[in-house]
């Protein structure tokens, strides 16, 4: 370094001329101004890039050649910051990105059963499987079908009825395979599981349960019963029901009695039950032995196995089984009494694999109405389920859109245009039930006969409304929910749904009250403005609106305003009772409580 110099102590000093001085300064000002002008040049770069447009990558960029470097001028250059370029996202999945939701749709894998059912017709209208050609059947049934006016097999039954009949004949060397059926309301599955089962326990001689029916309701399993009575007429066959319509110990009588050479003996060969009740007698009734069953049939089944009361499975397992691992293959097991072959019915049955593993099928048969084949005819794919849930070709189905206000006064001006007798309506509760019957009698007065019928009502009194309503002396009948399971109402002209349906599952169902064995019918649901876009997910395809005209309601409004006031004296009064009826309950319990320490002094 020419330009500094430094003096040590003691040292001469040089001595520098004027001339020498002169020439260093201009070195460092030449310097100085060589600096300036490169930091110049690189300020008018930057701004060059900032002002010109990008370039396409494709064409060529031609890059202007820098003076070489000198050793005076790199003592000088100051190092250039580094330009920071955004990081490269594409190798990262975005949320929300147009991308992903351009990423095909992975198709649901299901096992071979489901995924390849045997696909039933849902037409009633043309019936071609005659009651004579079935050779399956015996020839006492088939005489039996013509006496009860049944010529033809409606699909369901044509299907399943031979298939399981010809599981049952090598039942002795090999395990018969245990059956789904999916079909719509009312295409027949009850006879589909009657007839096989009486024509096999026809070979046995020995009295034992070898058939077990369960299902979700009192009325239900009654209706079942009656089915089987009617064909095991001239036949050892008996048939039992216990549902908790009648006293335990009755029911107890009539399913066991006790031999002092054999002990207990069943007598019955076939029981239809619910499932609650079915645990009371598996824990408290001696003798009640289910280790000869051969079927065990679950009608309704995707109801029957949401009951969760009583935890009724694992106590007919806990029955049935007697060793524990009873899944494992071996001599021991093929000696003990194998389980019996599960059949399975529903309108609505379920896909969820948790549920039915509990049920341990032994290599299934799927029968289904519910399929849709692959659109894509180039490609070779399975038939898709829609699984669920169909409803009858028969079935005109309607809705109705009104305000919370007026909607008893739509039902009603709905009810008198169209004329409409033989008429279900389902609420979503007790209470609403018994208010709009209120409200519908001040309105039709003596020209319909309205009643109620609900979970709060009793058996007998239940029973007496259902069949004044099949005779046809009812013609509006209000109810619950619990009446929309498997009752069969012959000739139902139409259901309406005046509270709308939260589930497919509970519109299915109560839909198919009405359209049943090949008849026609009408569905129609009342909806509020805010509950039509849910409803339409729900049902996935476009049904007709009907409207009722505000001309229609104007008229009735006087009319309307005296039947609320009617209704609100009506449940002021039973408000009163109740309370009178509490507190009279009340006193006789007070004055029996004093009886009872007065005799224990």
């Amino acid at each position: 370094m020419d330009l500094f110099v430094i003096n040590r102590h003691g040292d001469s000093k040089p001595e520098v001329t004027a001339e020498e001085e002169t020439a260093k300064l201009a070195t460092v000002l030449k310097r100085i101004e060589r600096k300036k002008q490169q930091r110049i040049r690189q300020r008018e770069r930057e701004r060059e890039k900032r002002q010109t447009p990008k370039k396409n990558p494709k064409q060529k960029t031609t890059v202007p050649k820098r003076p070489p470097k000198t050793p005076e001028a790199d003592e000088f250059i100051e190092p250039q910051p580094k330009i920071k370029r955004p990081p490269d996202l594409k190798s990262f999945t975005i949320l929300g990105a147009s991308t992903a939701a351009k990423k095909p749709k992975a198709d649901r894998v299901l096992p071979q059963w489901l995924a390849n059912p045997t696909v039933i017709s849902s037409d009633l209208q043309e019936l071609t499987c005659k009651v004579s050609k079935l050779k399956e059947l015996d020839k006492g049934l088939r005489e039996q079908l013509k006496a009860n006016g049944v010529k033809y097999l409606f699909p369901v039954q044509a299907e399943v009825i031979p298939w399981v009949l010809q599981s049952r004949q090598n039942a002795d060397i090999m395990f018969p395979r245990d059956v789904c059926v999916s079909a719509p309301t009312g295409s027949g599955k009850t006879l589909a599981f009657v007839l096989p089962v009486v024509q096999t326990l026809k070979q046995f001689t020995v009295r034992k349960i070898r058939a077990l029916v369960i299902l979700p309701t009192q009325d239900l399993a009654e209706q079942v019963f009656k089915s089987f009575k009617l064909y095991t007429q001239g036949t050892r066959i008996e048939v039992g029901l216990v549902s908790g319509k009648q006293m335990f110990q009755a029911e107890q009588k009539q399913l066991v009695y006790f031999n002092e050479c054999f002990g207990f003996v069943s007598k019955i060969d076939i029981l239809v039950c619910t499932a609650g009740r079915l645990v009371n007698h598996l824990k408290s009734t001696n003798g009640f032995n289910l280790q000869a069953l051969e079927f065990l049939i679950i009608d309704e089944a995707d109801r029957v196995l949401e009951s969760v009361q009583d935890d009724w499975l694992y106590h007919l397992e806990k029955h049935i089984y007697t060793i524990q691992n009873r899944k494992v293959l071996n001599v021991c097991t093929l000696q003990r009494q194998r389980a019996p072959q599960k059949l399975l019915f529903s309108a609505t049955l379920t896909q969820d694999p948790e549920k039915i593993e509990k049920l341990s099928l032994f290599q299934p048969k799927l029968f289904t109405s519910s399929v849709v084949e692959n659109s894509n005819e180039s490609e070779e794919k399975p038939m898709i389920l829609t699984g669920k849930y169909t409803t009858p070709k028969e079935l005109t189905e309607k809705y109705i859109v009104c305000s919370k206000d007026v909607k008893p006064l739509v039902l009603y001006a709905f009810l008198k245009r169209e004329n409409l007798t033989k008429t279900l309506v389902f609420t979503h509760s007790v209470e609403s039930a018994h208010r709009l019957k209120i409200l519908l009698k001040s309105l039709f007065k003596k020209r319909l006969k309205i009643e109620e019928i609900s979970s709060n009502l009793k058996g007998k009194s239940r029973d007496e409304f259902i069949s004044s309503f099949t005779k046809g002396e009812v013609d509006l009948l209000i109810c619950t929910d619990f009446l929309a399971r498997g009752i069969d109402l012959p000739g139902v002209n139409c259901v309406i749904s005046y509270s709308a349906p939260k589930y497919l599952k509970t519109y299915i169902h109560r839909a198919g009250r009405t359209a049943r064995a090949g008849e026609s019918g009408l569905a129609v649901t009342l909806l509020h403005e805010e509950q039509v876009p849910a409803f339409k997910t729900l049902l996935k395809k476009e049904i007709e609106e009907v409207e009722v005209g505000v001309e229609e309601l104007e008229g009735l409004s006087e009319k309307y305003k005296k039947a609320l006031g009617k209704l609100k004296e009506a449940v002021n009064e039973e408000q009163k009772v109740g309370m009178e009826s509490v507190l009279s309950k009340k006193k006789a319990f007070k004055k029996l409580k004093k009886k009872v320490i007065n005799s224990v002094k």
